[in-house]
């Protein structure tokens, strides 16, 4: 079975990639312990900031070389997101945001036209330890399911919800889920549960990137994730009926892997401590457990993972186009967004305003921090700070923000339980007007003439050999 060339799919996705820029996908045909070893070579790819796909061929794992090949880093490069969004690596953001606004409604294939269905595995034939899911680090309890997608539908409506979300590989059958409680897919288990019944759900795993950018955003609960995916794709999701959850349970035909499965109600077991994307480990709870059902897969499948705990750009570039969304709303002269890695790519959001009234600044502050319970942190910044270079967002902290008059302090909001300082689900959000003050005159920044500095090339005085030999200034 081969899929249709116009379909969007990962495997499209890298052949495309190495045909067009074949440095930037690896093939390691050595063999690599799923253990710790995965992990420890890519901390030294981005010690070195470098993150081309990385295509591992032979995982070892506790059961032995897994089945299929793993894939990491897929959405570690911004430049890489930025290119598939036709868009410059600063405004990639606002990119998605406009795809955002854009969806297409999903299809329906028959199961003979699915990709994912190739391989079909149900109940006791199906043994998860078969996939090279990475133990990423130390303090890992096992093998996790972080590249994997948790699907549910909600019981009143059929509405589709699909979120990044990880999960606990803890037996061949079993996985151990991470539901923060703010989150819709914890929303559809309450309402099963409330209703006496087990929650229908699926995992699946690899898809194109830009699939995988709009299935990944937060939207309102009337709203289909795979149309919205689909949007980002520029065409429709290819959806297929479910092996053993239902002809309505729909899931991505173009997947890699799909893990179908029930979520037993009031089950709760021991889940973590996980390294998360706050550099620290999140805390063992009480979580739901899944009983897997059904794997189905391509069979030249790729398993996706993302390597949590280091850079990738896959809620940082959807976040910046949602408070793109909501501070526009308040603010219409909203320049940019970014959310730095600094802030491990969920905490600081900056944003660029091109300010008409003084009292802007500060609405658009309140909107980036209401954006999203994971926003700790927003930074309000002119047009003339580039909100890219850190170098220029430290100076204009230094030197445009006086903590008596420009600092907001909403206390006891919610947030997700892995801020380290956080109180439950509960904790302080700040807002930083870095913005010049428009009640009084204001100093110009230094700078030349923009005809002397189109004229000033540096291989023109100085020579072009030696300058490449001499070494970079880590804290100029």
């Amino acid at each position: 079975m081969s899929t249709p060339a116009l379909v969007k799919d990962l495997h499209a996705y890298l052949e495309e990639c190495e045909r067009t820029f074949p440095d930037e996908v690896f093939h390691i045909e050595r063999e690599v312990d799923s253990r710790h070893q995965v992990t420890a070579l890519i901390t030294r790819l981005e010690a070195q900031k470098k993150f081309p796909i990385l295509v591992f061929h032979r995982v070892r794992t506790p059961a032995g070389i897994a089945s299929v090949p793993l894939v990491c880093l897929l959405m570690s490069s911004r430049r890489r997101l930025a290119r598939l969004l036709g868009s410059s690596l600063e405004r990639a953001g606002v990119a998605a945001f406009e795809r955002l606004r854009r969806p297409v409604d999903p299809v329906t294939v028959a199961k003979g036209d699915a990709p994912v269905r190739e391989i079909v595995a149900t109940g006791d034939e199906v043994d998860l330890l078969e996939f090279p899911a990475p133990v990423h680090h130390e303090m890992d309890p096992g093998p996790y399911i972080t590249g994997g997608f948790l699907t549910a539908y909600f019981p009143e409506t059929g509405i589709a919800n699909t979120a990044l979300q990880r999960g606990w590989i803890s037996g061949p059958r079993e996985i151990r889920l991470c539901l923060e409680s703010f989150t819709h897919n914890y929303m559809i288990l309450k309402n099963h549960e409330e209703r006496g019944e087990d929650t229908p759900a699926a995992y699946w795993v690899g898809h194109h990137p830009l699939g995988i950018l709009g299935c990944q955003n937060r939207i309102p609960t009337s709203v289909n994730h795979f149309s919205v995916g689909g949007g980002f794709l520029g065409e429709p999701m290819r959806l297929v009926p479910s092996e053993t959850l239902g002809d309505d349970f729909l899931v991505p035909a173009d997947a890699e892997v799909v893990i179908e499965g029930l979520i037993p109600r009031g089950r709760r077991l021991p889940e973590a401590p996980f390294g998360e994307f706050t550099r620290y480990y999140g805390p063992q709870r009480w979580n739901p457990c899944m009983t897997v059902t059904a794997m189905t897969r391509r069979k030249d499948a790729l398993w996706d993972d993302v390597m949590v705990g280091h850079p990738h750009w896959i809620s940082s570039l959807v976040r910046e186009g949602q408070v793109f969304q909501k501070v526009k709303e308040v603010v219409p002269t909203v320049v940019n967004v970014h959310v730095p890695m600094s802030g491990c790519g969920s905490r600081h959001v900056y944003v660029q305003i091109r300010k008409a009234r003084s009292d802007e600044s500060r609405e658009a502050l309140l909107a980036a921090l209401n954006s999203h319970p994971s926003v700790k942190h927003a930074f309000a910044f002119d047009e003339d700070v580039d909100i890219f270079d850190e170098k220029e967002v430290l100076m204009a902290l230094a030197n445009r923000f006086r903590g008596d008059r420009d600092l907001i302090v909403l206390e006891d909001r919610l947030t997700d339980t892995l801020d380290p300082v956080a109180q439950g689900t509960r904790a302080a959000k700040v807002g930083f007007d870095c913005t010049r003050p428009g009640d009084r005159p204001f100093p110009p920044r230094l700078g030349v003439p923009e005809e002397v500095m189109e004229r000033a090339r540096l291989t023109d005085f100085l020579d072009a050999r030696k300058l490449q030999r001499t070494e970079t200034e880590p804290y100029g």
